[in-house]
């Protein structure tokens, strides 16, 4: 009887230890935070950050120039888009063709095109979004002709609104991605 027991005791651990692993293997490994799609569950994980496509030898913040393209004569440098949307509207196309001709006169510029978002979503959506953004219009460029390593891109989401406040009309102006031209290379 005493062996018995023994065995039905080695056995029950066993068959634990087994349904143990099982769990573990099934268990569904956090994914990094690509920039593209945002991570499981909406949260971020910012220490993986460094999987982000190549941003180039610059400093986003102080060596690209927006406002060459900005400037009266060319409205080309801000691309809109709708609510919770990456797709370029045909009325913004036209300014994504004068960039395509600016780069096509400037053969030694590249640029960097800057997704943004209005507050609406947590973080790691609109990181996501934007970085949708900013790729859907080096994408479009790419089909205009623009060499691939011309175009850098990057995602603010909703960390730099273009408009103060809560409402459509800043909501409007926020939904964009800005093209700079990369001033300065290190």
């Amino acid at each position: 009887m005493r062996m018995n027991i023994m065995r039905m005791e080695q056995w029950i651990v066993g068959v634990g230890c087994a349904a143990g692993l099982l769990v573990l293997a099934g268990c569904k490994s956090a994914q990094p935070y690509s920039g593209v799609g945002g991570a499981p569950g909406g949260e971020v994980d910012y220490t993986a950050m460094q999987s982000l496509p190549e941003r180039g030898n610059f400093n986003p913040e102080t060596d690209v120039d927006y406002g060459t393209l900005r400037a009266p004569d060319m409205n080309c440098g801000i691309i809109y888009f709708a609510t919770d949307a990456s797709t370029i509207g045909a009325s913004e196309r036209s300014k994504l063709e004068k960039v395509a001709g600016w780069l096509a006169k400037h053969p030694d510029k590249q640029i960097l095109v800057a997704g943004h978002t209005d507050e609406r979503g947590s973080l790691g959506y609109n990181r996501a979004l934007g970085e949708r953004r900013s790729i859907a219009v080096r994408d479009y460029m790419l089909g205009l002709g623009v060499v691939r390593d011309r175009v850098y891109t990057y995602s603010y989401g909703e960390e730099r609104p273009a408009a103060q406040g809560s409402g459509e009309a800043a909501w409007t102006k926020n939904r964009r991605a800005e093209i700079g031209i990369v001033v300065a290379k290190r």
